[in-house]
């Protein structure tokens, strides 16, 4: 059996804790307390002690500081195993560990490893830990975009108030399409580009009614010139993963929800692969005791719950004395994709394009809330959404 190696990262160390793969120890508590960790600085002595200490490597993905490690650790050809957080700390705290301390998280990051060896399941996808980067580090560029853009148009009321509207009345296209790789020809002549039609935007400019050009304005739009292609191989590496063939099916559902790039993008990493939620390929259903009627009983879903909880449309029960309330709980970044889907398909766009058909029963639910406050009929649309695909997809993998 391999070697197992928890891999505790900080931001300039790690802690390995080393575990015999064929021997999960007993006592979990006891064997956290007792080993020896070893500790190791982000330095070529640190990768080299590294490498010699075994052959597969449990970490939890914690961005750009595991990034280095994983890759480092696969270039030179060893297993890496990436776990959700969650579930070790569930683990630590199933072995009555509540303390938050490198040595701890080290330790039950390799039992965990050691206990779930040959169950692919049990770690994070490859494929979905990818998607989720880009498109986390795609996200960050387009909110430093957006706060440019914003600043621009305040400038340019000022400044070049022509240049704020088209000859239609209509604004000035201010966001490149996806896969465009050049940015709106706008940003591009402020920031002292080439681009078509510039004899006829300087003409404007030099008789504005305006102050004329600064320069915050000239250097805001090259900063959004560059974050705007930076954006573009993120783009294209995006594309590329979402339209391989073996995600085929996932896209012929999205189809019918009417599913932008992004969004897609977001989905596939929170739920691929679909049969995580699943055993031997069927949902899991318990029977449980009603709340409100003594002896009685009713089903439920806990792979709805699981995906629910994948795509942040969970929650979770907060009580505390005479407080009981229910929280929003999972991914926020799976949440944040639904709300804008909501917001931009069916609030913003509605009816005005032929639309899917999911997405058209979508669009009807909206204007059945009818006074129901707006973020809150938004994410009730979102929630039916995510019932929604999650029975599409069972129905279709």
């Amino acid at each position: 059996m391999p070697t197992i190696i928890g891999v505790e990262v900080a931001k300039a160390s790690i802690l390995c804790c080393k575990l015999d793969g064929d021997s999960v120890p007993s006592d979990l508590g006891a064997f956290a307390r007792s080993y020896t960790p070893v500790p190791l600085l982000s330095n070529s002595d640190g990768v080299r002690k590294l490498l010699d200490l075994g052959d597969c490597y449990i970490i939890e993905p914690t961005g750009d500081y595991s990034r280095i490690w994983v890759d480092t650790l696969k270039a030179n050809g060893k297993t890496v195993l990436r776990v959700n957080p969650k579930r070790v700390r569930a683990l630590k705290e199933y072995a009555g560990i509540a303390s938050k301390s490198d040595r701890y998280d080290a330790a039950f990051l390799a039992i965990y490893g050691a206990m779930n060896q040959g169950d692919p399941s049990a770690f994070l996808s490859e494929y979905a830990e990818e998607l989720r980067n880009l498109t986390l580090q795609h996200q960050t560029l387009s909110r430093a975009i957006n706060a440019q853009q914003n600043r621009l148009w305040q400038l340019l009321s000022y400044e070049w108030p022509e240049a704020c509207r088209t000859k239609s009345g209509t604004k000035p296209q201010q966001n490149r399409e996806w896969l465009q790789a050049s940015p709106p020809a706008l940003w591009r002549f402020l920031a002292g580009e080439k681009v078509r039609g510039a004899t006829q935007r300087q003409a404007s400019l030099d008789e504005t009614i305006g102050s004329g050009l600064s320069g915050l304005s000239v250097a805001l739009a090259t900063q959004v010139c560059d974050l705007e292609r930076q954006q573009f191989p993120m783009e294209e590496r995006i594309d590329a993963l979402v339209s391989a063939p073996e995600f085929a099916a996932y896209q012929a559902v999205f189809d019918k929800f009417g599913f932008g790039p992004m969004t897609r993008a977001v989905l596939l990493s929170r739920i691929h692969p679909f049969s995580q939620f699943l055993e031997d390929g069927k949902p899991i259903k318990i029977r449980l005791p009603s709340a409100k009627v003594e002896g009685r009983y009713h089903r439920r879903d806990k792979s709805l719950g699981a995906f629910r909880l994948a795509l942040g449309n969970g929650t979770r029960l907060y009580q505390s004395g005479q407080i009981s309330e229910q929280r929003a709980a999972g991914s926020k970044l799976g949440r944040t994709a639904l709300y804008l889907h909501v917001k931009t398909k069916i609030v913003i766009i509605g009816g005005r394009l032929a639309q899917p058909p999911r997405l058209r029963q979508h669009y009807d639910y909206y204007h059945q809330l009818g006074e129901m406050p707006h973020n809150q009929a938004v994410m009730k649309v979102a929630s039916r959404i995510v019932k929604d695909l999650y029975r599409d997809l069972l129905a279709t993998l």
